[in-house]
């Protein structure tokens, strides 16, 4: 399981809506961030949230830890892009068939597209889930 550190934001009936906590670093670049996070900041600057299925009692400013289940991102990805690539080839092979030409295929191609986005968009993928509460390092001693 895919394990991440992050921060409640606010919670919800069906969860809890979390940010991603930006881990310190390796150290190589100073603590300015590597030059992938840059790339990234560049499309993105303001942090995302995202709603996760949570069965503890949290309040906003937890640190928690979410897990993605093994597999589910190669699921997700091949349903999101896989299937209408392959949707969109094989409608431009079927109006081939009926009709050879470059027109025809362009027609297929924007069916099975249609077709795939349609499919894509009816379905849900299996959300994150809140594993525990972040640790942070800290122990408690009891007496006793």
């Amino acid at each position: 399981m895919l394990e991440q550190t992050a921060e409640v934001m606010k919670t919800a009936s069906d969860g809890v809506w979390v940010q991603a906590v930006e881990p310190s670093g390796c150290g190589t670049c100073a603590g300015q961030g590597c030059s992938s996070r840059r790339i990234a900041e560049l499309f993105q600057r303001t942090p995302r949230q995202f709603l996760v299925d949570c069965d503890l009692s949290l309040s906003p400013g937890d640190r928690v830890v979410i897990g993605v289940v093994d597999g589910s991102v190669l699921s997700s990805a091949l349903r999101a892009y896989g299937l209408p690539l392959g949707l969109m080839l094989v409608g431009a092979l079927l109006a081939q068939a009926i009709q050879p030409g470059d027109g025809s295929a362009l027609i297929g191609v924007l069916l099975g597209g249609v077709a795939g986005w349609l499919a894509v968009r009816g379905g849900r993928a299996p959300r994150p889930v809140v594993l525990r509460r972040e640790d942070n390092g800290v122990f408690h001693l009891m007496k006793g």
